[in-house]
């Protein structure tokens, strides 16, 4: 399959439009989700730094009235403002559709998943032994029936204008790379965060050994020295717990975008198979 990324519409696709006049060729309908965190806000610049300092301090303060839980989670959260500033909230809303859905978060994307799921039973897609994709038999000529939705209209219009398949590859990958990039962009943040909080929580485990230590060389009890070991273990499990939550979160953003992979390959072939065909789409109405 040519790479879709070197794909390029070929004359006559959106009338007299050209791909500098309007980007979205077919897409002019579909607007971009709110959820999506673009690549310059993934630096947060000074509204990450100002968040980051800001709930630092309070979890600061959590920490010295030995708060340590909800001091190791605004720690969390302002690990979590550094990297997306202002679009945190997005973050949240879209671990909270991924971890509790079965769709993909953006619409976009949810299209390509409407549109696979009959073509699949039409052109009889699948998977051989060795992995490779096999279709058919799929007679030529023949007529598919499709959800009225955005996509199989953008598909429709390359079929039945005969224009070939890099054209249709060009138009699945532009619903599939926003929401990619959104799950690669998640991931990360999620990762970085869940690799940060053992750090904090040595660094509780040290100011509490730190301590400890400088309490050994006069007459001290267990009671004396009980606070500090408490400081210390319990930051180190603060630590643990919250990045193993944020490890999880981030793994299903990692799972989503391997079967966002595994429908936009299909799905590019089961263009390949249309075109080749000449299959005409019909639009349920």
């Amino acid at each position: 399959m040519d790479d879709a990324n070197d794909m390029k519409p070929k004359a006559g696709l959106a009338g007299d439009q050209s791909m500098s006049g309007d980007r979205s060729l077919f897409l002019r309908t579909v607007s971009k989700s709110k959820l999506a965190i673009n690549e310059s806000a993934a630096g947060a610049g000074l509204a990450g730094l100002l968040g980051f300092f800001g709930l630092l301090a309070i979890a600061t303060l959590a920490f010295v009235t030995e708060n340590f839980f909800f001091a190791m989670m605004l720690v969390s959260f302002a690990l979590l403002v550094y990297v997306t500033g202002a679009e945190l909230a997005k973050l949240f809303l879209g671990s909270f559709t991924i971890f509790f859905s079965s769709k993909h978060v953006l619409p976009r994307a949810s299209e390509i998943q409407e549109t696979l799921v009959p073509l699949r039973r039409v052109i009889q897609l699948r998977r051989d032994s060795g992995g490779n994709v096999q279709v058919g038999p799929i007679e030529p000529g023949s007529v598919v029936k499709l959800p009225d939705i955005q996509l199989v209209r953008d598909l429709k219009a390359v079929t039945d204008q005969e224009q070939g398949s890099e054209t249709g590859h060009y138009i699945v990958h532009a619903y599939y790379v926003e929401c990619h990039e959104l799950y690669d962009y998640s991931a990360g943040h999620l990762e970085f965060v869940a690799g940060a909080m053992p750090l904090f929580g040595l660094i509780g485990t040290i100011v509490g050994l730190i301590g400890m230590f400088d309490s050994l060389g006069a007459d001290v009890t267990v009671e004396f020295l009980a606070p500090q070991l408490a400081l210390a273990l319990k930051t180190t499990l603060y630590g643990a717990v919250f990045a193993s939550i944020y490890k999880i979160i981030a793994s299903r953003f990692d799972q989503r975008m391997k079967a966002l992979d595994y429908d936009f390959e299909i799905l590019c072939r089961a263009v390949d198979v249309l075109i080749e065909n000449r299959v005409r789409i019909e639009v349920r109405q």
